[in-house]
């Protein structure tokens, strides 16, 4: 196969260039090159300015990755569709053509990153061209659709979050409330009397019926859809009560359709994705229901689309690794020049170490970006959770969120067991598991241990992220607990950054303490 672009447009937009030369996929996701979390596109963007966009791309490919404007093909999503006349404009290429659907975009992309010969593949979210949730067999034959259920996962969980103050009234996007809901349920109590009503908005979405047979007081009852951020109602413990039956009759659901499955496929290997494979609690109860081998890819939500699309037209022939091939800094030019200019020396882990040791917020910027929505050590943020307060210094002064949001834990993985419950360690590189922090260490580790005693894990070796490894090398020799804390570095609001101004302008704006990039320590101006 030669050079291939691969292109989604709905929302969280993403484009997959393929390097024949090298046999290595790289990944744009349009919201960090934008500025602009959850950037659709088709529908939001008049034609010159899609034509700018894509024009952006080609030439970042070009200039960063040496892939010259000379194309076999360029491909879209079946649901996120562009004009091939506007394709044709930017890219110089013998093909222009719509391809994969939507969940066998998602099926094609986690199987293929995944470390399974053959498998059993659910693609769940809020809905694509061929439905909502599909169930695919993953083997050296390809990926094959086996099954479909008439559900929408995606959209009663929205639904449900978009009621609750907390939750939705500061939110700029509805897509931002799935990720809130899921921090906020541990503050709840389940109402079973409301759960088998709850159950039901996962199949039928009737918003108005939940709220009859509830006697909740639902705003926006006719029209739920028409301003989703208009309809939160609730607040304080019924809001948290609210959320907590949300995400128990989510996972009642589930169950009740992987139960069947799981039946008939005994001996396979899961992978899960689509946008609700990123509700961890729901990923680790599947480990410790089943003790199965269970796989999440970096990237199951809408920005994985493009490179699923992509494994579909020319099958890989070996396993992909697409963790850390996003975006690259878009102004690694002027990293000598901010060297010079801000008197930023060289530092080795140890040190960062130190700093972190003693209390420091420090931001880490490295190569090109993780792909995904979770920064896993190329941009991110660490600090040493044993500090009481951490959590809501990074959450007030730091990142500028909600209250009750967590924060993820990084540690070896050959050290997981020490600290973490859970049946087993294995495919947690990338925060899609929300294992149980162990009672001893729960004090211990305050500001990644979540309320209901949860954390979202991040395992690390020297293969999955070898500069993770060496500061947890380091650290390790100056605490008890060779556990660190991982926050994305960006702000409320706005995507993972990619510019090293970026990186700057977050230091001397908030409390962060430092910056490291590429290995070269920064403080405030």
């Amino acid at each position: 196969m030669k050079n291939t672009v691969s292109i989604f447009a709905g929302h969280d937009s993403n484009i997959t260039f393929y390097d024949a030369k090298n046999d290595k996929y790289h990944v744009i996701e349009l919201e960090r090159l934008l500025k602009k979390r959850y950037f659709r596109l088709h529908v939001d963007n008049d034609p010159q300015t899609i034509i700018q966009i894509l024009s952006q791309c080609r030439d970042i490919a070009e200039k960063y990755w040496g892939i010259e404007n000379d194309y076999d093909a360029v491909i879209t999503v079946q649901d996120g569709w562009l004009d091939p006349n506007i394709i044709r404009e930017v890219f110089n290429t013998n093909e222009v053509r719509q391809f994969a659907d939507h969940h066998h975009s998602h099926a094609a992309g986690a199987f293929y990153m995944s470390p399974y010969e053959k498998a059993l593949i659910i693609s769940y979210d809020g809905g694509g061209n061929d439905g909502h949730f599909l169930i695919y067999e993953g083997s050296e034959k390809g990926v094959s659709p086996i099954a479909k259920v008439e559900s929408d996962f995606g959209g009663g969980y929205l639904l449900c979050g978009s009621t609750i103050r907390d939750i939705t009234e500061k939110t700029r996007n509805p897509l931002a409330i799935a990720g809130k809901l899921m921090g906020l349920c541990a503050y709840g109590n389940v109402n079973e009397t409301w759960l088998p009503e709850f159950r039901k908005i996962f199949f039928d979405r009737d918003y108005k019926g939940l709220a009859e047979r509830t006697g909740l007081p639902f705003k926006n009852v006719d029209d739920p859809w028409g301003q989703v951020l208009t309809n939160w109602n609730f607040e304080n413990q019924e809001a948290y009560d609210i959320a907590a039956a949300t995400q128990r009759a989510f996972e009642d659901c589930f169950f009740g359709i992987l139960e069947s499955l799981m039946e008939k496929h005994p001996d396979l290997p899961l992978v899960i994705t689509g946008g609700a494979g990123l509700n961890v609690l729901a990923n680790e109860k599947i480990k410790v229901r089943y003790g199965k081998d269970v796989y999440v890819p970096p990237n199951p939500n809408d920005c994985g689309l493009s490179v699923g699309n992509l494994f579909l037209y020319k099958k890989p022939s070996k396993r992909v690794d697409v963790t850390y091939n996003g975006l690259p800094l878009l102004d690694i030019e002027n990293l000598e020049s901010e060297i010079e200019k801000r008197k930023a020396v060289k530092v080795t882990k140890k040190e960062v170490a130190e700093l972190v040791k003693n209390g420091k917020i420090v931001g880490l910027v490295y190569g090109d970006s993780e792909v995904g929505p979770r920064a896993l050590g190329n941009r991110s943020i660490v600090c040493d959770p044993a500090y009481p307060d951490m959590k809501n210094i990074l959450n007030s002064k730091v990142k500028f969120r909600e209250w009750f949001r967590p924060f993820a834990p990084f540690c070896k993985k050959e050290e997981a067991h020490l600290y973490f419950d859970s049946p087993n360690f294995e495919n947690l590189e990338y925060m899609s598991y929300a294992p149980m922090v162990k009672e001893e260490y729960k004090d211990k580790l305050p500001s990644i241990t979540h309320v209901d005693g949860s954390s979202r894990l991040q395992t690390v070796t020297p293969e999955s992220h070898e500069g993770f490894y060496e500061l947890l090398d380091e650290f390790g020799k100056l605490s008890d607990t060779n556990v660190l804390l991982n926050t994305s570095f960006n702000i409320r609001g706005y995507p993972i950054l990619s510019t090293i101004e970026d990186a700057l302008h977050v230091l001397d704006n908030t409390e962060l303490d430092y910056v490291v990039i590429e290995d070269y320590l920064f403080s405030k101006d």
